[in-house]
């Protein structure tokens, strides 16, 4: 069945149409995070939009060929973190992962302006994505998680506090968003244990080592600052002023420990990966990992165990019992006397 358009809707700007896309995902509950990371895609493709056709182009007009010229655009661009906020503008291709999450951005925009009657049709349901590489990050060594965590104790006023998220991230598998959000209502110190929203605002136990609940415990009576505003009372992780800690300034601190540490493929994602890989080598099951880390299926949980089934083998090699023995084969010959007689 054809979708028809009411009258009192053709005539929504682009810009309109984003800004009541983003306030009907707040409406619905949607992380802020998640919220903000379309908000800046669709933000550049508004720009690009007006500065083909005019400030006056309405969502109406919108077709496939603009998606694809858009994405088109990106990929051609020579200037990485154009106008960011945390990053210096570079020379240097986009990312293809970041090409990709801008078009999903316009496809889901898409999406939602066909359903709530702004367009005729969903224009995007055609839009192409480029590709990604079927790359999987690799965790970190054990002497490069030795690195990582002495070099979060080198020489700043939140070396506590930042020892202690890096243990959380390393111990637990934790995402960033969870962690910034993680509140001290929220710990079982007694039996060691988090309660974590993910995504989706879904309700899941994450069990605390010792090594991590002592850094924790550290910082808490040692290092966090006395909270800012009242409100903020629970908030574990607050920055020397008293106010909650960011995902920017996590970000920051992962860039500085990355330097120091010299470990390049350092991030909040790469923890999660270790922490996934070696609680498999350790002896941890899949079912129980899918359960920590929040999956709903065991698909991305099966590619921890394909990383840990090589770990595994690796130290196989380096640990084999019989190729320790120092045994060697040539020392074993004929039995003293010439042939041995058949009985």
């Amino acid at each position: 069945m054809v979708k028809t358009i009411r009258k009192d809707l053709m005539m929504v700007s682009l810009d309109k149409g984003i800004e009541l896309y983003l306030s009907t995902l707040a409406t619905e509950g949607k992380s802020p995070r998640y919220i903000d990371w379309l908000e800046t895609r669709l933000r550049f493709f508004k720009d690009f939009i007006e500065q083909t056709y005019g400030e006056d182009f309405k969502l109406q007009d919108l077709t496939v060929e603009d998606g694809r010229a858009y994405l088109r655009s990106l990929m051609e661009r020579n200037i990485r973190y154009q106008n960011h906020p945390m990053h210096q503008q570079q020379k240097g291709k986009l990312k293809i992962q970041y090409i990709h999450g801008c078009g999903r951005a316009v496809r889901s925009f898409s999406t939602w302006s066909y359903e709530e009657g702004y367009l005729d049709e969903n224009v995007m349901r055609r839009l192409k994505l480029p590709k990604l590489p079927k790359t999987f990050p690799e965790p970190l060594s054990e002497e490069e998680i030795q690195r990582v965590l002495s070099a979060t104790l080198d020489g700043t006023r939140e070396r506590l506090r930042n020892f202690s998220i890096m243990m959380l991230f390393l111990d637990t598998g934790i995402r960033l968003d969870e962690l910034v959000n993680l509140t001290l209502p929220k710990i079982d110190f007694a039996i060691g244990e988090m309660t974590i929203f993910g995504k989706g605002s879904k309700e899941r136990k994450v069990p605390l080592g010792l090594q991590a609940k002592k850094a924790l415990l550290d910082y808490l009576a040692k290092e966090r600052p006395n909270p800012a505003n009242p409100q903020d009372e629970d908030c574990i992780y607050l920055t020397v002023d008293g106010f909650p800690i960011t995902h920017g300034a996590v970000a920051k601190m992962f860039q500085r420990v990355k330097k120091l540490a010299e470990v390049p493929n350092l991030h909040p994602h790469t923890c999660r990966h270790t922490f996934s890989v070696r609680y498999l080598v350790n002896g941890g099951d899949a079912f129980s990992l899918q359960r920590i880390l929040g999956h709903t299926s065991l698909e991305m949980t099966r590619k921890y165990v394909n990383l840990a089934s090589g770990d595994v083998k690796e130290k196989h090699r380096r640990f084999s019992p019989m190729d320790n023995l120092r045994f060697h084969a040539n020392r074993c010959g004929r039995p003293k006397g010439g042939r041995s007689r058949e009985h």
